[in-house]
């Protein structure tokens, strides 16, 4: 996937209007940069504004979802085959950032999904120097600035609830104790898997139970059956 869109490429990417997309350049609210007079995007800049259009109601992240379509096998993909039940933690340990971010890749390396533990943890760090994933709710869905498929077995979602919230930049209370860690190949299939991960998370009750659950499977079987609910 290119790295960098044209105004109107970027238009096309996600079936906007060239328009729409220039007013929230001029207003930056999507970071660009023009380059003798044309608009310019970064693909990692329009990453992170779309995954703050993730936070939309449900019937704007389901229409947000379409224009995530590829017409590739991965498409099929759901959130349910990628969550790795090895890769699931009720009992995470963490009492800080640090702490969390270097578990949470610990966790994935020895399920056998992340190849470099270290190496994505710096990722995370990295990212979470921009901004905190941590949301409103109590959760931080983690994840690379970048896709690093150089270092993952394969998509997965990996999960650490934590016993009581920890300070990480946000969340309710500015706690968090449900962490989620999403890495994919690619950011379209990151986003759509993200996408969908936000719409998990609105369901009613699903955090509640979440937090209630006694073992990985059933926190799989959770998600699972909340995403067979979406629409």
């Amino acid at each position: 996937m290119q790295r960098s869109y044209t105004l109107d490429e970027l238009a096309k990417f996600l079936r906007r209007q060239p328009k729409q997309l220039q007013k929230l350049a001029e207003n930056g609210t999507l970071k660009g940069r023009k380059v003798q007079g044309e608009w310019v995007f970064a693909l990692p800049d329009v990453v992170l504004w779309m995954e703050s259009e993730i936070v939309e109601p449900e019937s704007q992240n389901a229409e947000f979802e379409k224009t995530l379509a590829t017409g590739a096998d991965d498409e099929e993909t759901t959130l349910a085959d990628i969550f790795v039940e090895n890769a699931i933690d009720l009992n995470f340990p963490a009492k800080t950032k640090e702490s969390v971010i270097r578990n949470i890749t610990k966790l994935a390396a020895d399920a056998g999904v992340l190849w470099d533990a270290d190496g994505m943890a710096d990722a995370l760090r990295e990212r979470e120097e921009m901004a905190s994933t941590a949301l409103d709710v109590g959760v931080a869905i983690l994840h690379p600035r970048q896709p690093q498929p150089h270092i993952i077995a394969e998509n997965f979602l990996a999960l650490g609830v934590a016993g009581r919230g920890v300070p990480f930049g946000g969340g309710f209370n500015n706690l968090t104790d449900v962490f989620f860690l999403l890495c994919c190949d690619s950011d379209r299939v990151y986003l759509r898997m993200l996408n969908r991960l936000a719409r998990v998370l609105k369901s009613e009750g699903f955090l509640d139970a979440l937090r209630e659950c006694q073992t990985p499977f059933d926190a799989k079987k959770l998600l699972a059956d909340a995403e067979k609910a979406l629409a």
